[in-house]
């Protein structure tokens, strides 16, 4: 099974804000408490294992960086807009729960 090219926009997405951050693989598997492994697996192009939503909050959330910028990068989003899509987020996450 192959990525979407929007998965891999997201992916794209979150490394650039993690190396920006100057994050390594290792600190990021260690934040969302996943392995080194899974971490790795998780930005390389030949495994289907992505992200979940509940660990894009995390990352989100551990750098202060609203979650719609990383689905939607180019699209600007009013204050309050952000503020019901991080409602939504969360109502999401702990439905999945």
């Amino acid at each position: 099974m192959e990525i979407s090219d929007y998965q891999d926009q997201v992916i794209i997405e979150i490394k650039k804000l993690r190396e920006k951050e100057g994050l390594s693989q290792a600190k990021l598997s260690e934040i969302l408490g996943i392995s080194r492994g899974q971490m790795s697996n998780i930005e390389n192009p030949n495994y289907t294992h992505k992200y979940t939503l509940k660990q894009i909050n995390a990352i989100c959330e551990h750098l202060n960086y609203p979650i719609e910028k990383v689905f939607l990068p180019n699209t600007r989003i009013s204050a309050e807009c952000s503020k019901a899509i991080k409602v939504l987020v969360d109502s999401i996450i702990k439905y999945e729960e």
